[in-house]
């Protein structure tokens, strides 16, 4: 019955974007990412359409241990109905001296991929402010290469992240639901000493934004990124929202989706960490998901 759904699902979906002359269909399924010319071939290896009665966990990592405040838990990836659900839950409890307030989801690809394009279609989570959606490609490790006369020491490409609710220096305001941010990390080896780049620092390379005539609470929209040798090129809906050239995201990355605190569940401490804020930490609002239809990637058959 999934398999049904989906189908008429992805049916529906390509007739629209086939008269809006966007993509061509074979026996429903697309074979092109919509808005983008030239020929494509999909990638299983970073594609799901999430159909199963369980995640494919020899495609997908789910099971990440602790990365600061983040307490992931596999339970909180599943899926159901032929979506993908990444849910955050309120849960204090304490791992290995550290205090944690909050379990949230990861899905991250067993492998690594570099150039493509990459788009999933998803639906926010119902709290705001405090919960991130995230939908990115980042590296892991102790990758190093040499860009541009740089040494470059990890890249991240954040396709989306949504209902982030941030300060926002430039504009002096704190951004509201419908702001997504596609924005890039990156960390260049200094005088021997790893050095950070992000959009607040670096904002000409690193930071975009799009406000959307829509809050990404209510529907689905299809978010993704093109990564080739010279541009990163973000779309939405089928539709290009920004671009930067690729100086430095050169290195092997995991496509990830992610449920996130934000502030004020969490406060910045130092220049790029982020703990608990014991104060603001409190069950309202939870449990909260975001879902996913479907994870498609494609390189160009050119």
């Amino acid at each position: 019955m999934n398999r049904i759904r989906k189908a008429l699902k992805i049916m529906c979906i390509s007739s629209a974007l086939l008269a809006a002359g966007c993509v061509t269909v074979d026996d429903g399924q697309p074979v092109q990412p919509v808005g983008v010319p030239g020929k494509w071939t999909l990638v299983e290896e970073f594609s799901d359409e999430f159909n199963a009665a369980e995640v494919d966990d020899v495609k997908w990592n789910r099971k990440m241990g602790a990365w600061g405040e983040r307490a992931w838990r596999p339970d909180n990836v599943y899926t159901k109905d032929g979506k993908l659900h990444i849910r955050a839950t309120y849960d204090p409890h304490e791992h290995k001296g550290e205090k944690y307030f909050y379990t949230m989801g990861i899905l991250m690809s067993q492998k690594t991929t570099t150039y493509g394009y990459f788009e999933a279609r998803i639906k926010g989570c119902s709290k705001f402010r405090g919960m991130c959606p995230g939908f990115w490609l980042f590296s892991r490790g102790k990758h190093r290469m040499e860009v541009n006369g740089e040494t470059v020491c990890y890249s991240e490409i954040d396709i989306i992240e949504i209902l982030q609710g941030l300060w926002h220096p430039q504009y002096k305001k704190q951004t509201p639901p419908n702001w997504i941010d596609c924005n890039l990390h990156l960390r260049l080896l200094k005088n021997g000493e790893e050095k950070w780049f992000r959009p607040n620092d670096s904002p000409e390379m690193c930071r975009n934004h799009w406000e959307a005539p829509w809050d990404p609470r209510d529907d689905y929209h299809l978010y993704a990124v093109e990564n080739s040798k010279e541009w990163i090129v973000w779309y939405i809906d089928g539709k290009e929202v920004a671009r930067k050239p690729n100086l430095y995201w050169h290195l092997p990355m995991n496509l990830t989706l992610t449920m996130e605190a934000r502030p004020p569940l969490i406060r910045w401490a130092g220049s790029h960490g982020r703990e608990p804020d014991p104060e603001n930490c409190t069950p309202e609002g939870f449990p909260t998901e975001m879902t996913v239809d479907y994870v498609r990637s494609w390189v160009r058959t050119e």
